[in-house]
């Protein structure tokens, strides 16, 4: 250059999806608590539908990755796409912005959106399985029965948040009903050790078909967490190659007042959730029910297919996340 100055290099691409969530998303504010060195390795970029992540993509190769989101898991699970789509090129860096932030939460990502990304920035990258419903991936969670529905009403909603999703959850917990399963299956071997209280229960309960044939709501987890502090599978573990599938009983009052809680302690044990682990399925399902993706509302069916991929996505995580 004729003033002798070195060319700038190029920034990673960080976007931000202002409908995600119920805080607004100014970059300026994410960005000037940071050092300068980070900061201006940083191009924030507002985003949402249609989701063409293709440039972004491309800019986040140039620069050496990975490709940061800040938004709610619906955003996040796009981009997971489309990553997944492009074979991975960059691993994907989120920051919580969302309603329920599940993906964040179960990587135990700073809630902080400041925080989280410089922990991102000096973070590592992740190789996390990467699960698929009927060949459809996804990142986190999928389900059906009570959650999908819920998921299907909140997506229809025209305003977000906690109390939002509550209220969908209140309205469809008096209605809905359970249904028959049957399996195909590979199961694996649960990891997670039972509390004492949990061991007394399953005693009287006496013993157990390996997978359940009925449920109210049923997903299946690749890490532990729904969103909004939901332990829905605590022993969900994206690297081993397996994925944890996780019943919820529809609760009784008292269950609602005296044990519902429990789900939202990550060491919470109650008899309203069930728990194991499976590496393949094929389920069938008694009439067609909704289905969702990480939250995201999927079509009706009722034949599903469940395979994994292991380490095959790329993640960047801070350091308190537990996986190697």
């Amino acid at each position: 250059m004729s003033n002798g100055s070195m060319p700038q290099a190029p920034r990673l691409p960080l976007l931000f999806n202002a409908g995600a969530g119920t805080l607004p998303k100014d970059p300026d504010t994410l960005l000037q608590p940071l050092p300068k060195e980070l900061r201006d390795r940083l191009e924030p970029m507002a985003f949402g539908p249609p989701w063409d992540f293709e440039p972004h993509i491309a800019a986040a190769v140039k620069a050496g990755g990975p490709l940061f989101v800040w938004g709610g898991d619906g955003t996040v699970h796009h981009a997971g796409r489309a990553l997944i789509d492009r074979g991975c090129p960059v691993p994907l860096a989120v920051i919580p912005g969302g309603s329920g932030n599940g993906l964040a939460r179960g990587l135990r990502t700073p809630l902080e959106p400041t925080g989280a990304l410089q922990r991102l920035l000096e973070g590592r990258e992740l190789r996390m399985d990467l699960p698929r419903l009927d060949g459809e991936p996804f990142l986190n969670v999928c389900g059906t029965g009570f959650e999908a529905a819920v998921a299907h009403r909140f997506a229809a909603l025209h305003h977000r948040g906690f109390s939002a999703y509550a209220k969908a959850c209140w309205q469809l917990w008096r209605t809905w009903e359970a249904v028959n399963l049957a399996w195909e299956a590979e199961p694996a071997p649960m990891t997670a050790d039972q509390g004492r209280l949990e061991r007394i229960r399953d005693a009287f309960r006496g013993p157990r078909s390996d997978l359940p044939d009925k449920a109210w709501s049923l997903c299946f987890a690749n890490l532990p967490q729904y969103g909004s502090g939901l332990w829905i599978a605590p022993g969900a573990d994206p690297t081993d190659g397996a994925l944890q599938w996780a019943t919820l009983a529809r609760p009784s009052w008292f269950g609602l007042l005296f044990e519902a809680y429990l789900l939202f302690r990550e060491g919470g044990h109650t008899p309203l959730r069930r728990e194991g682990r499976l590496r393949q399925a094929s389920l069938r399902l008694e009439r067609p029910l909704p289905w969702h993706l990480d939250g995201e509302p999927a079509p009706e069916r009722d034949r599903a297919e469940l395979s994994i991929e292991p380490r095959a996505f790329r993640m960047q995580v801070t350091g308190a996340c537990p996986w190697t």
